[in-house]
């Protein structure tokens, strides 16, 4: 199914309500377990959990979405999507088989991009000051969790919540493989119409940015929510404007994001969602006595404090694992086992043990349709085939899987036999069916993706 091609100044108007002033086009496929949209929804806030992408506290299917730039519409974004980048999605009908809303078009807002400079407890970025804190995630160029320390005076991308102060809290900062051109977020702190100047940062921190070789958009104000680009990978206090777009007229936008940031059970302790198979599990010990353990799931490292359920769970068991972000972890308050796969774990929704982790295991499937429904995800995964689709498996972290691709639709791509992929299926004993899939590019130069 294509998606039509929205008229630049009505998809701004749609945006201007979900708080993003942007323009997008684009077009987008699906199989056809798709239910027809009736009209499109947009849902703007940061993503909060992974195994397709949760944001607000819902869960969208993601395999298939046009994934574009939101300041220009067009240039599409083919690196995974993370927990921790702000994004605006556009639905586009409802999958026929999980009830899931699917994303038609996820427009992905950038963030401030150059090099980062921490001096004691002090991150600025090209200049700008970033605040972080215990759930900013802060990744290498391999995708590993890393330090502000180790991140000085490298090229980095920072995701993240202008404030109205000039500040910019940062949700998630991802290290670059070689340098970038300069970009800047922020709140226009004031302005010279005269001089055609405008003030970006902090009082103690200020950017000017000169935009007098630009027409600037309508709009352009103090309080607006800005992102300029500038020729330059240099740092600067001054930069010359090459664009510069409006997000929002006021960082009131952002504080939106911040309220509305949750998993789909909108419970405090449990704003982040990880959706898929359990690998590089490690027990943790203390005085030869198992205490807890660590497991990925999506690429993201998982702390369970559960004895009982590390000592039951094995690596490739389908999961959900909720809770919060603390450093780069999850620090998990629920697991769920899917379908009928309890592992012996004995614990129930209420933890009645009090080993301080809830567990639901859910009724055993009786039919194909509940194996498919219940034990349906998403995953970046590498692919290797014999053939197209024959002879397949997908590695996703330390674990790989048999690839059933008999049913397996393409998107928008020609089939590959072996590359970097994310792929929607279920799994059934070590085998995961693949029903749709598509080619992604790692964002690192080290052939690491978010799942190794």
């Amino acid at each position: 199914m294509k998606h039509p091609r929205l008229q630049p100044k009505l998809l701004a108007l749609l945006m201007a309500a979900a708080g993003l002033l942007s323009a997008c086009g684009g077009g987008g496929g699906s199989s056809s377990n798709t239910t027809t949209p009736t009209a499109a929804t947009l849902n703007s806030g940061t993503i909060s959990g992974l195994g397709s992408i949760v944001v607000n506290g819902v869960r969208y299917e993601t395999v298939g979405s046009q994934v574009l730039d939101a300041d220009d519409g067009n240039t599409a974004i083919t690196t995974p999507l993370r927990i921790g980048m702000t994004v605006s999605v556009e639905q586009s009908g409802t999958d026929g088989l999980t009830r899931r809303p699917i994303a038609g078009k996820i427009l992905l807002q950038s963030g401030i991009k150059g090099v980062a400079s921490y001096t004691g407890s002090t991150l600025t970025v090209a200049g700008m000051p970033v605040a972080t804190d215990t759930s900013t995630i802060l990744l290498n160029t391999t995708g590993a969790v890393t330090s502000l320390a180790a991140l000085n005076n490298q090229a980095v991308e920072v995701y993240g919540l202008p404030q109205a102060d000039g500040s910019f809290l940062a949700t998630l900062v991802e290290a670059e493989t070689g340098m970038v051109n300069v970009q800047i977020v922020g709140t226009v702190q004031s302005m010279d119409t005269t001089a055609k100047t405008l003030v970006l940062g902090t009082t103690t921190a200020p950017i000017t940015v000169n935009y007098a070789s630009i027409t600037p958009p309508n709009g352009l104000a103090t309080g607006a929510v800005i992102a300029v680009r500038a020729s330059t990978n240099s740092t600067a206090s001054t930069y010359a404007a090459s664009s510069l777009q409006i997000r929002s007229g006021t960082a009131s936008t952002y504080t939106s994001y911040a309220s509305n940031y949750s998993g789909t059970t909108r419970m405090n302790n449990e704003r982040n969602e990880l959706y898929g198979a359990v690998s590089d599990k490690t027990l943790i010990s203390s005085a030869g006595n198992v205490t807890g353990c660590t497991l990925k799931i999506q690429g993201i490292q998982v702390q369970a404090t559960s004895p009982a359920l590390c000592a039951s769970v094995t690596n490739g068991t389908y999961v959900e694992a909720k809770g919060t972000l603390s450093n780069g972890v999850l620090v998990a308050t629920k697991i769920e086992f899917e379908g009928s796969q309890s592992n012996g774990y004995a614990d129930d929704w209420n933890d009645n043990d009090s080993d301080g982790l809830h567990h639901r295991s859910l009724s055993p499937l009786s039919t194909p349709t509940e194996l498919q429904t219940s034990r349906s995800f998403e995953m970046y995964a590498s692919l290797s085939c014999s053939a197209v689709n024959l002879g397949c498996t997908l590695t996703s972290g330390a674990v790989t899987y048999t690839a059933d691709m008999s049913s397996a639709y393409w998107d928008e791509h020609q089939p590959i036999i072996s590359g970097y992929v994310e792929a929607k299926g279920y799994l059934t004993g070590n085998t995961f069916k693949v029903s749709k899939i598509e080619s992604k590019d790692r964002r690192y130069g080290n052939g690491y993706g978010n799942d190794d």
